[in-house]
């Protein structure tokens, strides 16, 4: 009974933190793909040049983004192993849906540029339809807490 509490304890531990880093760097990763860089020709000639450096810094974050995500999976599966590997990357999918709405469906939707202000994404979200992709991609995260409560409890 010991073992299933702190097996228990620590799944949810480990999951809000995962949660937190599986989110978190889908979500650079994700912005660093879906955004469209700022185009040069669009702002007065003072501003070009810091344009040009928003548009390397952007990159910049997703590479390092990138580099990041694999190397927080390897230590994880090196660490933990493969099911809190898997752990994650059911983390990570979850996200995708929400931040591709987000970053490329909301802002033609309302007819506002990206970044979308976040009284509008709040209103957007409560009269949204969740189809049942999304509810099914959105119980993956809660399907994570269920492996890493499997992994705890084996190891």
């Amino acid at each position: 009974m010991t073992l299933i509490l702190i097996s228990i304890v620590k799944a949810l531990i480990a999951w809000f933190v995962l949660t937190y880093l599986g989110t978190n760097l889908v979500g650079m990763i994700g912005r660093g793909f879906l955004e469209k860089p700022l185009d040069i020709n669009e702002h007065p000639d003072f501003l070009k040049n810091e344009v040009k450096k928003w548009n390397r810094a952007g990159k910049l974050t997703t590479v390092l983004s990138i580099v990041a995500t694999v190397g927080i999976s390897f230590f994880i599966y090196q660490w933990w192993g493969i099911l809190f590997l898997i752990a994650i990357i059911l983390v990570m999918i979850s996200r995708i849906p929400d931040l591709y709405w987000e970053v490329c469906i909301l802002p033609k939707k309302l007819g506002v540029p990206y970044p979308v202000p976040k009284d509008l994404i709040r209103k957007a979200i409560k009269s949204q339809n969740r189809g049942m992709q999304n509810i099914l991609l959105a119980s993956l995260t809660w399907i994570a807490l269920v492996v890493l409560f499997i992994g705890f409890f084996t190891q």
